[in-house]
């Protein structure tokens, strides 16, 4: 996994290989079907290799707070750049792939095999010629080639006179992509309207903002032939030098592709059962020379939408970046990981809905060939919540607005309808399905889309929104007419929920129980809103609250710590521990250096702590009562680690903090990115890829590091 690059438009989350392959996308959500799901699968379920012939990767990068990733290859005769991004997205969807040869003579080849629903459909691909169309333009005016009924690429293109070839590569001056500032361009604005905060004067030009970057990556004219690709509701148009279709037989040689118009407008369908079939091209580059490639998702029963310019989609993508991470501040040992981490974050954000995924992608193990695989193109509320709170903390107070009103929109309606997790849009079905026809990451199976935890009732769910959203209220952001509101149904909800058990915040997939760090959360849920009453003069019935507190804090003491132990337990009555019980002391419930916390601590280090300082979630050992009713063992999980360095920083074991945060951060990606776990046996990231949780981990423990060295001098 930690080969894979993650693009991102604020919409979907394509991971691009080392190799330059496209192994997963998911075209136009994060939680839409994928269009290249080679990830769990192979390469006839969809992918898009560029590469350079009998070339290898030299180095990779990311252009400095952007999501703009550059692979230069090197061949015995030359050396090229290839530039993957996705541009800046409104309605739109595109994928952009620019390749510059740098020096000598390198040839590129393509291998495009798209599949829509998972690598479940291959479908119709014809030539297009797409007219010609200018700034201002919504949609290409699409015609049949009628003297080409089948897609017939050539291996070489026109050259321009500036040397380009390809899809709409202009060459226009770079001074008509002017940078906007201010509002506009994401820094937060000094002041707003007269009682306006910043961040409510700078939410109110976001979508905006979305809307003029897409509209410069489109700005200038785009003409020549396309590729189209449909099936179903779905069709991808693929513009720039043309590529040439191709089958394969069972034993992987050429069959020679026939043409025959009687069998369909210009498709290739007269295929026998068992072939494979794409889309290839070798292009021969000379020093100085690029080539473009745009592919564009629209629906099929709408007319296409204008491909990006390549050019303009670049610094249009470029600049949207770079604005919104200038506003970060970040110092100190850690901030390039830390912004980058943020950028993940902020990548994970749906820019019309406010939705925050957990993670990009379905299915990548846990315990690789096992069955452990999740889909994580969700909004978990825990995670979203968490990730707002390191965002305001940063001065993003505007990304917390916009996830205040998805979560407004989500969870409307009566407070025992609460869910654990919804879709980017709030939608509430995620039912869990199989994909039986894929052979799984490294052959880890089952497949999953969808999520079974969607039903499950977690006790600590409402306290950590409530956390959130008492984060934004410190922070200077006024309620709003429902906010409030919300905030008071999900204190009723843990009222509703005072004596039921839980699946925790691992959603076990066993018998319910009373998890301590639950009932934490629900005290959390009622001590944050009788400080809302006390420090910002919201109403609300504090005697009821005061009670249903004070209940739960007996309650914890007497059955979640263990007396004869002296430590807290990870069920009411038991004797094991687990890696959530360090999320105590962020809470209130206790101090981080309190007598039975350290006694925690010291258990937990003792039976979930594992080579280079690593920590698992829970013992999953059949015979252990934290068995959860899965095979296999998982890995460590990152953002556990990152919790204990927090706590150590916190409770006064600074050097312990700051050598766990060395070795745990040196395993993140070279690109910076991190999974949910790191398998230390194999020396690999595994679960689902990036990963929002661990991100936020790893900020909060580098401020937790950093305020224990200043308070030391």
């Amino acid at each position: 996994m930690e080969d894979y690059a993650l693009l991102a438009d604020l919409h979907t989350g394509p991971l691009v290989s080392r190799e330059g392959s496209i192994d997963w996308l998911c075209f136009p959500r994060f939680d839409s079907p994928a269009v290249f799901c080679a990830l769990l699968g192979d390469e006839d379920n969809g992918r898009w290799k560029l590469s350079a012939v009998d070339g290898e990767v030299v180095s990779r990068r990311y252009v400095p707070e952007t999501f703009i990733l550059e692979t230069e290859w090197r061949t015995p005769t030359g050396r090229v750049l290839v530039t993957d991004f996705l541009p800046p997205s409104d309605d739109h969807a595109d994928l952009v792939r620019r390749v510059k040869c740098l020096e000598g003579t390198v040839e590129v080849e393509h291998d495009l095999r798209i599949r829509f629903d998972y690598g479940r459909i291959t479908p119709w691909v014809r030539r297009v010629d797409l007219g010609s169309h200018s700034n201002g333009d919504d949609c290409a005016h699409m015609q049949d080639s009628p003297s080409e009924p089948h897609p017939v690429g050539t291996t070489h293109a026109p050259h321009a006179a500036d040397g380009t070839r390809g899809a709409a590569s202009s060459a226009q001056d770079p001074e008509t992509g002017t940078r906007e500032t201010g509002a506009a361009a994401g820094n937060m604005p000094a002041e707003g309207a007269a009682g306006e905060s910043r961040a409510t004067h700078w939410y109110r030009h976001f979508r905006e903002r979305v809307r003029r970057a897409a509209h410069e990556a489109r700005s200038g004219e785009t003409d020549g032939k396309g590729l189209l690709a449909v099936a179903g509701p779905d069709a991808l148009l693929l513009t720039g030098p043309q590529l040439e279709p191709y089958q394969l037989g069972r034993d992987g040689k050429d069959v020679a592709v026939e043409h025959d118009a009687a069998h369909g407008p210009g498709a290739d369908i007269r295929v026998l059962e068992g072939l494979r079939r794409g889309h290839r091209g070798t292009f021969r580059m000379q020093a100085g020379e690029q080539l473009d490639w745009v592919l564009t998702w629209s629906e099929s029963y709408r007319e296409l939408l204008v491909p990006a310019d390549p050019e303009r989609a670049q610094r249009a993508t470029h600049t949207f970046w770079t604005d919104w991470a200038s506003a970060v501040d970040c110092d100190g040992e850690y901030h390039e990981i830390i912004k980058r981490s943020l950028l993940v974050l902020r990548a994970l954000t749906h820019s019309e809905t406010g939705g925050i995924v957990a993670a990009p992608t379905a299915g990548l193990p846990e315990d690789f060939g096992g069955e452990r695989n999740w889909d994580y193109r969700y909004t978990w509320l825990r995670d979203a919540a968490l990730t707002i709170g390191a965002l305001v903390k940063r001065g993003h107070e505007y990304g917390a607005l916009l996830w205040r009103d998805w979560l407004l929109r989500a969870v409307a309606g009566n407070p025992d309808q609460l869910k654990i997790l919804y879709g980017v849009d709030g939608r509430r079905n995620i039912t869990e399905s199989q994909l039986e026809h894929l052979s799984g990451y490294e052959g880890s199976r089952p497949v999953r889309i969808g999520n079974g935890a969607e039903d499950q009732y977690q006790a600590d769910v409402a306290g950590e929104v409530m956390m959130a959203l008492a984060t934004l209220r410190d922070a200077g952001q006024k309620e709003n007419d429902y906010s409030w509101g919300l905030q008071c149904n999900l204190m009723s909800f843990c009222e509703l929920h005072m004596d039921t058990p839980d699946n925790g915040i691992w959603e076990m997939r066993g018998e319910p129980q009373f998890f301590t760090h639950g009932r934490v959360m629900m005290w959390t849920a009622f001590n944050e809103g009788l400080r809302a009453v006390r420090e910002h003069g919201l109403a609300g019935d504090v005697e009821r609250w005061t009670r249903l507190r004070d209940r739960l804090h007996t309650e914890i003491w007497e059955k979640g710590y263990n007396q004869e132990l002296g430590i807290f337990t990870q069920t009411y009555g038991g004797t094991e521990v687990d890696a959530s019980l360090l999320q105590l002391p962020q809470t209130g419930f206790i101090a981080p250096d309190h007598p039975a916390m350290l006694r925690t601590v010291e258990r937990i280090e003792r039976d979930l702590q594992v080579e280079h300082g690593q920590l698992r979630r829970y013992r999953t050992s059949p015979g252990g009562q934290s068995a959860d009713g899965l095979s296999g063992e998982e890995a460590p999980f990152v953002i556990c680690t990152f919790w204990l360095v927090e706590q150590y920083a916190r409770s006064g074991r600074v050097q312990d903090a700051a050598q766990l945060m060395r070795t745990t951060v040196g395993f993140a990606s070279d690109l910076g990115l991190l999974s949910e776990e790191y398998d230390v046996a194999r020396g690999r990231l595994a679960g689902n890829f990036p990963q929002a949780f661990s991100h936020l981990g790893l900020i909060r423990a580098a401020d937790a590091l950093e305020e224990a060295h200043r308070a030391a001098g």
